[in-house]
């Protein structure tokens, strides 16, 4: 008797919780009221708002006389990027390195966010090498930060036969591809 009343009482708090979260996610991300729809949709919605956080801090800085090399380069310290794992592009102050951050390599779904200068064509090779390495983009936003920094954050799932197993291992090879990507241009 005690497991069916912590159960119910556990599927109580989930629905409680769900409520609050669609509650507070606009509805045109919520097309549907299932649990993994709203789920879905917070998570685009988070995305969505980081996306305005990166321009918003751009323009800022544009106003204040910073400059947008400066706003990209401390975007790490402003939650951004949490722990990138590499740092090229704000340790030059806008050099042609990038900045990658990957996290939770949890069931083969790794998201990477990469700052750095806007190059013709290099999001389109990057994308096309890291097919060929057996990661799928799943979901890609793509930030302006003035007139030539950019911020991608990607969604990638580890295929079967792709050769990398960890967060790190993914970091390292975006940060070599959009090396290559922006040195090749």
């Amino acid at each position: 008797m005690t497991h069916i009343a912590v159960e119910r009482n556990r599927r109580r708090l989930m629905n409680d919780h769900l409520a609050s979260l669609r509650s507070l996610i606009p509805s045109n991300y919520i097309p549907r009221g299932d649990q993994a729809t709203v789920v879905g949709g917070a998570i685009d919605y988070v995305k969505q708002l980081e996306q305005q956080l990166v321009a918003l801090q751009a323009a800022a800085a544009e106003r204040s006389g910073v400059g947008v090399v400066a706003t990209a380069a401390t975007a790490a310290s402003d939650g951004v990027f949490v722990s990138p794992q590499y740092t090229s592009y704000s340790e030059a102050r806008g050099g042609s390195g990038v900045d990658v951050e990957a996290t939770a390599a949890v069931g083969g779904h790794v998201r990477v966010r990469v700052a750095g200068r806007r190059w013709t064509g290099r999001l389109l090779r990057a994308v096309a090498a890291m097919e060929d390495l057996r990661l799928t983009v799943l979901h890609l936003a793509v930030t302006s930060v003035g007139h030539d920094a950019v911020v991608y954050c990607f969604n990638l799932k580890m295929e079967e036969g792709c050769e990398m197993a960890t967060a790190d291992e993914v970091a390292t090879v975006v940060h070599q591809i959009f090396a290559y990507a922006g040195a090749c241009c």
